[in-house]
């Protein structure tokens, strides 16, 4: 029997599943990093966390599955989204990967951001100029790190670095370069005006193609580290939000992904290239080159919850290694217990700046209305209801853009999280869905393999055989009834805090 092996390459750890050519889960595998965060808003990785934990990942799935390493035709990545390394002439990173969440190139924004360009940057790339795209994150490099500026020969995202890593070849799929600002979105070549605007030389960027074409074979020395052989065929890969979409069969109209990760974007397929008039969402490709993906990017989630267990749960963390469970899971279990609305505790989902309800980067998390009642399960909860509010501000844009929604899939973690899943069909007035594999971020890379070794003949063809829904979940409409006028107490709390957050971040500089 022959394999192929996904990899989601992501904000905390390395996921493997290895499946066989006709697309049954053979094993699965993690292993996990940290991310740094040596300034505020500021955070990053050394790339060697990833490259150590994708062979770490590999090996341990290969041997759980009782699996040789020659029996492995294909592996594709899929990785987060807007990071940047920079890499020398002979492929070695300068700097660690500035990662989505970091925001340290608020100057270089700021110095671009004016109404023309504003407009012509969402008008070619379909995104807003914003700190966390990768465009700006190279203005930064190219402005304060010399030896960066001096030696750089390419910039490459997390996925490109790692698919450089595997075979030595600089390549970049249509997903992820549409998260740069640098690329044209109708043309799909990188943007010689845009890249003009920001100083960028378009030849230190990698080539474009497809997600799920064969980019190369293994290097000999990367193949012997991961337990493989050097003909492995590698594949371009994609953005980490894009594959999950592949891997919970977000290629048709009406169906809305929902990746609840560290970070949480919302997007829907198109057939068609559209626009969002207030800039909430952005236009990209999908990691399906025939197809548009409309999403906002992703405000911190689940992220904000796994702060909130390491700084305040360690009664429910100790609890959990006693019982065997986890500390999210007495979370649930609390949350249960509480009536919709957490006894009028809201939270503004904004720890690290908000993408929604607005794209502001100056915005932080706030928790209002809790009194000496309140509980630690309150907080718990409301953190959750707080993610339903952001999610909601984003599917509520799609009907004005055109596209149709009639059921959410939630993957990643909180996928895992029926309280959660729950509380998002109650917010937001729809079904809500769960595939049978939560991670689906790296069984969408064993797609692109499939179809690049050629077991499948298309990502939709692989998806339509291989995602399974397990659980669904209907609104409430008592439920339904109390979360819009708190939604709408969620919004008014923060727009009304907006003068707030500019005073503050100015402080905090």
């Amino acid at each position: 029997m022959e394999y192929v092996i996904g990899c989601d390459i992501g904000s905390q750890g390395a996921k493997t599943v290895l499946v066989s050519l006709d697309g049954s889960i053979i094993g699965e595998a993690y292993a996990g990093y940290e991310i740094d965060f040596p300034q505020p808003l500021w955070a990053q990785q050394p790339v060697e966390r990833w490259t150590n934990a994708l062979r770490d990942a590999v090996r341990k799935v290969l041997i759980t599955a009782g699996v040789n390493g020659a029996a492995v035709r294909g592996l594709a990545l899929a990785s987060q989204g807007d990071g940047v390394v920079p890499v020398d002439a002979n492929g070695n990173a300068l700097y660690p990967c500035i990662i989505w969440m970091d925001r340290r190139s608020i100057a270089q924004t700021e110095a671009l951001d004016t109404p023309e360009n504003q407009f012509e940057f969402f008008n070619r790339t379909g995104l807003n100029l914003d700190a966390t795209h990768v465009a700006l994150k190279i203005r930064w490099l190219l402005e304060n790190e010399p030896r960066v500026a001096e030696r750089v020969a390419r910039f490459h995202m997390a996925g490109s670095y790692m698919a450089l890593h595997l075979t030595g070849e600089h390549a970049i799929d249509y997903s992820n370069a549409s998260n740069t600002l640098l690329l044209d979105l109708r043309a799909k070549i990188w943007s010689p005006e845009m890249c003009a605007v920001v100083r960028i030389d378009p030849q230190t960027l990698p080539s474009i193609g497809a997600a799920s074409a064969v980019l190369g074979t293994l290097r000999p020395t990367v193949a012997q580290e991961l337990g493989l052989s050097p003909g492995t065929r590698v594949m371009i890969g994609s953005c980490d939000e894009h594959a999950a979409c592949v891997g919970a069969g977000v290629l048709t109209p009406g169906i809305v992904g929902d990746i609840t990760g560290t970070a949480e974007p919302v997007c829907a397929a198109s057939d068609t290239l559209a626009f969002d008039e207030t800039r909430l969402v952005e236009s990209h490709c999908h990691a399906d080159e025939n197809l548009w993906l409309m999403e906002n990017p992703g405000f911190v989630s689940g992220g904000n919850l796994r702060w909130y267990r390491d700084q305040f749960g360690a009664v429910e963390t100790l609890a959990a290694q006693e019982t065997g469970t986890t500390a999210y899971h007495l979370f649930d279990q609390g949350a249960q217990e509480l009536e919709a609305g957490s006894d009028g505790l809201i939270f503004l989902p904004c720890l690290m700046g908000a993408m929604a309800p607005t794209w502001n980067g100056a915005a932080r998390g706030t928790f209002m209305g809790f009194t000496l009642a309140h509980t630690r399960t309150h907080f718990a909860r409301a953190i959750m209801e707080g993610s339903a509010y952001a999610v909601r501000d984003i599917t509520d844009r799609f009907p004005a853009m055109g596209i149709p929604v009639r059921e959410m899939r939630v993957m990643g973690g909180g996928a895992r999280s029926p309280v959660w899943c729950q509380i998002k069909a109650d917010v937001t007035g729809m079904p809500v869905v769960t595939p049978q594999t939560s991670e689906t971020t790296a069984l969408g890379a064993t797609m692109f393999a499939l179809v690049g070794v050629g077991a499948f003949g298309s990502l939709t063809e692989a998806s339509d055989h291989m995602v399974r829904i397990v659980a669904r979940f209907e609104p409430n409409p008592a439920a339904q009834s109390r979360y819009k006028a708190l939604y709408e107490l969620y919004r008014e709390t923060y727009f009304t805090l907006l003068p707030v957050f500019e005073r503050a971040a100015k402080l905090s500089r």
